[in-house]
């Protein structure tokens, strides 16, 4: 990458699949890879990379939308997976036959290493084996990863604060959710402490992560059920128009797509 130090961009954000990239100088990763690798490559080649030149692979958990891709990604570049103990167990029956040196078991609290990049995993209230999200350090600011969270917990906000780019979850509009076609089962795992967060949730998450200093937003993993990536925008934007906050002057608001490659942020 030439003429810029760091580049962030969702590949594809939602339960179709996610798959997040980021890179600094010569290092290149994806957290999650949720969709086939030709479409992973295909992603890249619009953002100016190539899948050849990635360094590994950070799984959050072994939910289908997040690890798609995964095995053939694995096989064909030989690319080291980075996942915990219980995560790894719970997806390496969905991903076919790899090659054993390429596992890298991850403990949640602890930072490890990729070329230019420092990342650690932190723990997440989420329906899956042991989720996690994900902290990379870069020379130009923090990134953080963090979607299917039923809960902003204290020790979530904690573990991503002051990161100068997060991308969080804004799953569901309520009302949209209790008045849509879905069991009443389903609904309630969605609205749970273990499933996905609102966008009233995520619009009180981004007030407090800007107050520590995040200025870049993605607001991921939208539900194409039960919100719209407008509505997602218009209740963030608004919350954070009550506390006085110049929404494209003092921080930037933006929605990680759900078909289509995003907007990459590049700082």
């Amino acid at each position: 990458m030439k003429g810029f130090e760091v580049k962030a961009c969702a590949l594809r954000s939602g339960s179709s699949g996610n798959s997040t990239f980021i890179g600094c100088n010569q290092t290149r990763l994806l957290v999650d890879a949720g969709i086939s690798a030709k479409s992973i490559e295909q992603s890249l080649r619009i953002i100016g990379e190539t899948a050849s030149d990635l360094n590994g692979i950070l799984v959050t958990h072994e939910h289908s939308d997040h690890i798609a891709g995964v095995g053939v990604m694995m096989r064909y570049y030989q690319l080291p997976v980075y996942a915990t103990q219980e995560t790894w167990q719970a997806m390496r029956a969905s991903i076919g036959n790899v090659n054993p040196d390429l596992i890298r078991i991850i403990e949640p609290n602890q930072r490890h290493f990729i070329g230019d990049l420092v990342f650690s995993g932190f723990a997440t209230p989420h329906d899956a084996a042991s989720p996690v999200g994900y902290r990379i350090e870069t020379p130009g600011g923090d990134i953080s990863v963090f979607t299917d969270i039923g809960f902003p917990e204290p020790s979530v906000l904690s573990a991503v604060s002051g990161s100068k780019l997060v991308f969080i979850e804004a799953n569901y509009d309520h009302d949209m959710l209790m008045g849509g076609s879905y069991p009443a089962m389903l609904k309630e795992r969605i609205a749970g402490r273990y499933g996905h967060l609102s966008n009233d949730e995520c619009a009180t998450a981004v007030h407090h992560l800007l107050e520590s200093g995040t200025c870049y937003f993605a607001l991921s993993h939208i539900s194409q059920e039960n919100n719209h990536p407008d509505l997602a925008l218009l209740t963030v934007n608004s919350r954070l128009e009550t506390v006085g906050a110049r929404v494209g002057q003092d921080l930037l608001v933006d929605i990680a797509r759900r078909h289509t490659v995003s907007n990459p942020f590049i700082f």
